[in-house]
C-alpha cells in the first residue's frame, strides 16, 4: 500500500541507514520507501547539474578497466546506500536524479585513422563513419526520438524510415532531422564549416532553436560557417560525396582542403598548403581505392596547375610558378 513520509523524516532515517544504526523495522520502512519512490519517480531532472558526473565516473572506470568492460548493474539496496549518502550531502535533487527513468545506454565508436567503418543501428539504419571519425549513439532506441551524435569527422547514413520516431543527428550546435534519406554530414575540426549533403530523400537542418529549419534535397549541399549564422546551398553530386563509403575518392568541384583531409586519413600522411588560399581551390577528379598516394597527388597537380613536395610523412601543396 502506498505510504508517505515527510522529507525531514526521510533524511533522518537515511542518516541512520548510512551509519548502520537503523532498527530492522526502520530499515524495512526506508527500503520500502525507496522502492516506491524508485518505481513511481517521473520527475523531470534534465535541468539538474548531475549528468556530467555520471559520464565522468564512467569514463574513469573505462580508463582503469579493459576495453571490453561494461557497465555494472548494482543491486537495488547498494543503490539505496548511494542514494542515502547523496541525499544527506546534496539534498533531494540528487536523489530525484538517481531515481530518474533509465537513460538510453549511450556508447561511442571511432573509425581507425585509415579505414572507414560500417555499422548497423538498433532501428536498422546503416551508418558509415569515415576514417578518423567518431560517433555517439544508443545501443537501443528506447523513446520516441532516434538521436545520435557525430563527435567529429564525416558520416553517411541510410536511415530506416519510421514516421512515428523522428531521426535526428546532432553535430556540434547543428541538428539534422531526417525525413527518410541517404545523406552525409561532414564536421572536421580542421575545417571552418560544417556540410550536410543529401543523396536521396531530404533532411531539415537547424543550427539552433532560434533559427528556422533549412530543407536540403537530393544533390544539394548545405554549408554552415562556424561561429556565424551564414550558410549557403549549392548543387553537387551526392553520390560522389559519399564515394568514400566504397573506398573510392570521387571529387566533383570539391574544395582542396576537404580533399587534403580525406587523403590524410586514407594514406596516414600530413598535408598542408604553402599558400592558405589553396584550400578553397575547387577540384574535379576521381581515384580508385587501389591507387597509390603518389598517383593521386600527380593527378591532382597535373589537372589543377599545382605541385607538391614530400618529406617523409609531410606533403606540401604549392601553386605552379610557371
Amino acid at each position: 500500500m502506498p505510504f508517505h513520509m515527510p522529507m525531514h523524516d526521510v533524511k533522518k532515517l537515511l542518516k541512520k541507514y548510512v551509519a548502520g544504526k537503523c532498527t530492522p523495522e526502520e530499515q524495512l520502512l526506508i527500503e520500502q520507501w525507496y522502492q516506491q519512490e524508485s518505481d513511481n519517480s517521473q520527475a523531470d531532472t534534465s535541468g539538474l547539474p548531475f549528468e556530467h558526473l555520471e559520464n565522468a565516473i564512467w569514463q574513469q572506470v573505462q580508463r582503469q578497466t579493459s576495453p571490453s568492460a561494461k557497465r555494472i548493474t548494482m543491486p537495488r539496496y547498494t543503490l539505496l546506500k548511494i542514494a542515502a549518502c547523496l541525499l544527506v550531502v546534496a539534498g533531494a535533487g540528487m536523489l530525484l536524479w538517481l531515481l530518474r527513468p533509465a537513460r538510453e545506454n549511450m556508447q561511442e565508436v571511432f573509425a581507425s585513422q585509415t579505414q572507414p567503418l560500417q555499422l548497423m543501428l538498433d532501428d536498422g539504419s546503416r551508418v558509415w563513419l569515415n576514417a578518423g571519425s567518431g560517433l555517439r549513439y544508443p545501443a537501443r532506441f528506447t523513446n520516441g526520438t532516434r538521436k545520435i551524435e557525430l563527435l567529429s569527422g564525416e558520416i553517411c547514413l541510410d536511415v530506416k524510415q519510421d514516421p512515428t520516431r523522428p531521426f535526428i543527428i546532432t553535430s556540434g550546435h547543428v541538428n539534422t532531422r531526417v525525413l527518410g534519406t541517404v545523406f552525409n554530414v561532414r564536421m572536421y575540426p580542421q575545417l571552418a564549416f560544417l556540410q550536410v549533403t543529401v543523396q536521396q530523400g531530404k533532411v531539415a537542418v537547424q543550427r539552433d532553436a532560434a533559427q528556422k529549419e533549412v530543407v536540403v534535397l537530393p544533390n544539394e549541399q548545405l554549408t554552415i560557417s562556424n561561429g556565424s549564422p551564414a550558410f549557403s546551398k549549392t548543387t553537387v553530386d551526392g553520390t560522389a560525396i559519399n564515394g568514400w563509403t566504397t573506398g573510392r575518392l570521387l571529387f566533383n568541384n570539391e574544395r582542396l582542403d576537404v580533399i587534403a583531409l580525406l587523403l590524410q586519413n586514407k594514406y596516414n600522411k600530413e598535408i598542408s598548403f604553402a599558400d592558405t588560399s589553396l584550400g578553397s581551390y575547387r577540384i574535379t577528379a576521381g581515384m580508385e581505392a587501389t591507387d597509390s598516394l603518389s598517383a593521386v597527388l600527380d593527378l591532382l597537380c597535373l589537372a589543377n596547375k599545382l605541385t607538391y613536395s614530400s618529406d617523409g610523412q609531410h606533403i606540401i601543396f604549392r601553386k605552379q610558378t610557371h
